[in-house]
C-alpha cells in the first residue's frame, strides 16, 4: 500500500462511519502566524494561513466544452482539435470543479472580486495526542493549492485558514472564524458539542467533513459528503454478521469508553441492530484512557456466554490490549468495530494475530484498492505529491472540498453562502469522484451501502462483498430510530436540530 495509513487517536473514535479515521503525528503543530489580523487575542495563535498563487490557464471555465469561436476557427471554418476537444483534468470520475474564469463581486463576508476566504480544523494541538486529525487539514491545503493551481472556484483564488481547536475550543474557533469566513470547509472537531451554539447563533454555514454530537450532526447552515446523523445508522455490516454467524448474535455485548462520543455510539449500535436479531446481553463500559487489568472484563464476557461483541474506541492501545487478555483467558468471540480500526499501525500490531476475527465496517474503498477506484489513486497522489498524513479521514476531508467546490463553482458570480448551501443540497448523488458510495448530502442520510474487511495477520481483507472497488447495498440497511441523544437535539420534521436557534 503506497498511502500510509495513521493512528488514530483515543477521541478520533468519535468519527464512527463518518467512516473516518485519524492520525496522531510527530510533527511540529504550532501554527505560523496569520496573514489576516484576528480581533480574538484568544485565538490569534489557533490560525494558520494558506494560499497558493493560481495559474488561471490550466482549466476550462466549466465542466462543459465552451462554445466555439469563430476566431479560433481555420480558413475552411473549422475549429482546431485544441477547441473541439479541449482537455479536462479528472478527479476521480468528476471534473475538478477548479477553474480559471471572470468571476467578480464581494458577495458575501469573505468574498472578493479575486478570492474566497474559507476555513478548516482539526485537533492537532491537543496535549494528550497532538497532531490529533491533523490528515484533515492536510489534506485541505494540499486540495485548495491544487485547486488554484486550476484558476481557483471560477477565477477566484481560495485561501484558507486552518484552526487548530485543541479537543476543547471549539467554541473559540467558532467566535473567530464568524465573523471573517465565507464558511468553514472539510474542519472536523472531536467535541463539537462545545461550539455548535456559537456557530448556530453566528449563522456561519459550513460543509464538514464529519459531525459528532446530534446537534451538529443535525445542524442547520450544514450539509456533509457522508451523512452520519444521529438517528440513523447503516446496518452493512451488522447484516454481513447476523447472516454469517447467525447463532452469535443473540449472544451480543458492547464494550464502550467512558466518553460522550464512544457512549452515543454505543447508544446507535443498541437502537439499530436488534432489527436484524441482536440480542445484547451485556454492555461494559471501560475506561477511554486504558486499564491496568482488562481480564475482569474478559471473565465477566465469557461468563455471561457472550459470542459477538462491537467494541467502539480506539485498535491501540486499548483494544489490542482487551484482546491480549481474552487470548490468555482463553475467550473466544467474534468482533465488530468501525472505520477508524482501519490503520497502519493498528494491522502492524496483530503480527502474532491475537486481534484476529476483526471485521471493520468501511464505505470507502480501500487504499490497496486505488487500481479499481481512480478517486483513491487520485487523492493518492495528490497526497503524494503536495506533503502531508495520508488517512481515510483524509479522504473524506477532500470529499468534502470537492463538494463545497462543485456547489459554489455552479454559483458563479453570485457566490453566497445561501446558494452554495442550495447547490450542494440539489446533488442527489455524490462519491467525492468514486471515493466512497455515493451518498445524498442533503437529505443528511447516510448511505444504505458498505464493505465488511477482517483484520488478518498484519493485512486487510475484503470479505464482502468480494469484488474490489464495490460495494455492497440494500435499502433496509438504512436504520432509522430515536433515543436520548436524537431527542436532545430537538428534530424538527426535517430531521434539523433547532436546539440552539433562536426563537
Amino acid at each position: 500500500m503506497r498511502g500510509q495509513i495513521k493512528t488514530l487517536s483515543i477521541v478520533s473514535v468519535i468519527l464512527l462511519l463518518s467512516v473516518a479515521c485519524g492520525g496522531g503525528s510527530d510533527r511540529d503543530v504550532t501554527a505560523n502566524s496569520s496573514s489576516t489580523e484576528s480581533s480574538n487575542s484568544e485565538t490569534e495563535n489557533s490560525r494558520e494561513p494558506s494560499s497558493e498563487p493560481m495559474d488561471q490557464d490550466s482549466a476550462p471555465a466549466e465542466n462543459e466544452p465552451p462554445t466555439e469561436d469563430p476566431a479560433n476557427s481555420n480558413e475552411s471554418g473549422e475549429t482546431s482539435s485544441a477547441q473541439e476537444e479541449p482537455e479536462y483534468e479528472m478527479f476521480g470520475d468528476i471534473v475538478w470543479p477548479c477553474n480559471s474564469g471572470t468571476a467578480s463581486g464581494a458577495t458575501d463576508q469573505g468574498v472578493t472580486d479575486t478570492s474566497i476566504l474559507i476555513g478548516g480544523g482539526d485537533d492537532r494541538g491537543y496535549a494528550a495526542s497532538l497532531g490529533l486529525n491533523i490528515t484533515q487539514t492536510d489534506t485541505l491545503r494540499a486540495f485548495v493549492e491544487k485547486c488554484n493551481e486550476l484558476g481557483g472556484i471560477n477565477g477566484r483564488e481560495v485561501l484558507v485558514e486552518l484552526y487548530d481547536a485543541k479537543i476543547f475550543e471549539v467554541s473559540n474557533v467558532w467566535l473567530d472564524a464568524c465573523p471573517r469566513m465565507f464558511m468553514m470547509v472539510g474542519e472536523g472537531f472531536a467535541v463539537d458539542s462545545l461550539g455548535e451554539e456559537t456557530r448556530v447563533q453566528c449563522e456561519l454555514a459550513h460543509i464538514p467533513t464529519y459531525t459528532v454530537s446530534a446537534a451538529a450532526a443535525h445542524g442547520p447552515m450544514m450539509i456533509q459528503p457522508v451523512p452520519n446523523p444521529s438517528d440513523r445508522n447503516p446496518l452493512s455490516m451488522a447484516s454481513y454478521i447476523a447472516e454469517t454467524y447467525p447463532e452469535a448474535i443473540d449472544k451480543s455485548a458492547t464494550m464502550y469508553g467512558n466518553f460522550a462520543a464512544t457512549i452515543e455510539t454505543k447508544d446507535k449500535t443498541l437502537s439499530s441492530y436488534p432489527a436484524l436479531g441482536f440480542e445484547f446481553i451485556t454492555n461494559l463500559e471501560y475506561n477511554i484512557v486504558g486499564e491496568d487489568d482488562w481480564t475482569p472484563f474478559v471473565l465477566e464476557l465469557k461468563n455471561a456466554g457472550v459470542q459477538h461483541i462491537y467494541f467502539t474506541g480506539t485498535c491501540l492501545p486499548n483494544y489490542q490490549a482487551f484482546r491480549s487478555a481474552a487470548s490468555i483467558n482463553g475467550f473466544d468471540a467474534i468482533y465488530t468495530t468501525d472505520a477508524n480500526f482501519y490503520e497502519d499501525s493498528c494491522r502492524q500490531a496483530n503480527d502474532d494475530g491475537v486481534m484476529n476475527n476483526t471485521y471493520v465496517r468501511m464505505a470507502f474503498i480501500p487504499f490497496e484498492e486505488r487500481d479499481y477506484a481512480p478517486g483513491v489513486n487520485d487523492y493518492l497522489e495528490i497526497m503524494e505529491e503536495k506533503g502531508g498524513e495520508v488517512a481515510l479521514l483524509g479522504m473524506q476531508t477532500a470529499s468534502a472540498f470537492l463538494l463545497w467546490a462543485t456547489a459554489a463553482k455552479t454559483c458563479g458570480s453570485n457566490l453566497t453562502r445561501s446558494c452554495v448551501l442550495e447547490e450542494a443540497a440539489k446533488i442527489d448523488e455524490w462519491s467525492g469522484g468514486g471515493m466512497h458510495v455515493a451518498s445524498d448530502p442533503g437529505v443528511n442520510e447516510p448511505p444504505p451501502c458498505g464493505i465488511v474487511i477482517e483484520l488478518v495477520g498484519t493485512s486487510y481483507e475484503r470479505i464482502f462483498p468480494t469484488e474490489p472497488g464495490t460495494y455492497e447495498c440494500n435499502e433496509s440497511w438504512n436504520a432509522g430510530f430515536t433515543n436520548r441523544w436524537t431527542d436532545d437535539a430537538e428534530l424538527d420534521e426535517n430531521r434539523v436540530s433547532q436546539k440552539f436557534t433562536a426563537e
